[in-house]
């Protein structure tokens, strides 16, 4: 891999809206010459969705879905299946040639369930080499959080905890959560910047909620780990996300 990788956590409009998705896939075509770049993916709100249909109550603890074992079959479908499959498409239409993958394939991701009456799951070790050879075929991987135990059982584990361990494990240069917002929002202005040690007291102190919560924590555990450059910001319009990567926009979290 002769470029430097960007590993990039799809999220926000750019995996609601197809006009933005459009966008995003013509820059990433576009700077393909100079970044190697790996997609990971959710689908929480499909997942919502489809569950409502089947009467199933999605159930959520500090951000992260809680999946039980009667729901674990709808995840493999929607995020796995549908959802993927659907990114994949996109990226062909666009002239992008995406591969999508699973967790589960070539055990890249391998798990444990956070509880016993779960299948949310928190990545324990991560294989690179299929990824790896995917990208040196210039191909760009896209991957689904849905992952697996040591005895093969499936796990649902949180997209952003998936693109930190894939991030850590090549190891990327950048680490960038695509999201619904600007940035990291404090008195409805963003931080350009933030500590890891900052993070902790925004938390507490109710600035930072919900699902940016396991975001803030694992943009530190990748600067921890190596991980050169962790951006959280939104995605609307080409050139949004060169602007990420040179930390012109968005929230750059940065080691204590």
């Amino acid at each position: 891999m002769k470029q430097p990788v960007a590993c990039i956590k799809i999220g926000g409009r750019v995996a609601a809206d197809e006009k933005v998705l459009d966008f995003f896939i013509a820059e990433l075509k576009s700077m393909q010459s100079a970044y190697n770049f790996v997609l990971i993916h959710g689908g929480g709100a499909e997942i919502s969705r489809i569950s409502k249909i089947f009467n199933i109550v999605p159930v959520f603890s500090n951000g992260v879905r809680v999946t039980r074992p009667e729901e674990m079959d709808l995840v493999d479908m929607v995020l796995a299946g549908k959802v993927n499959k659907q990114l994949v498409r996109r990226f062909y239409a666009g002239g992008v040639n995406a591969v999508g993958l699973s967790g589960v394939d070539g055990a890249t991701i391998i798990g444990e369930a956070v509880g016993p009456d779960t299948r949310t799951g928190k990545p324990t070790r991560i294989a690179t080499g299929l990824v790896s050879n995917l990208l040196s075929g210039g191909l760009v991987p896209v991957i689904s959080p849905v992952s697996m135990d040591e005895s093969g059982a499936a796990l649902n584990i949180n997209a952003d905890e998936v693109a930190l361990a894939v991030a850590t494990a090549l190891p990327a240069g950048w680490l960038v959560f695509l999201s619904d917002i600007p940035g990291i929002l404090k008195n409805d202005e963003v931080l350009t910047g933030i500590s890891t040690a900052e993070t902790e007291k925004e938390i507490a102190a109710g600035v930072i909620t919900g699902g940016m919560i396991p975001k803030v924590r694992a943009s530190a555990g990748a600067l921890k780990d190596g991980v050169h450059y962790v951006v959280i910001g939104g995605y609307e319009r080409f050139g949004d996300l060169e602007s990420l990567l040179r930390g012109e926009s968005g929230t750059t979290i940065r080691r204590n």
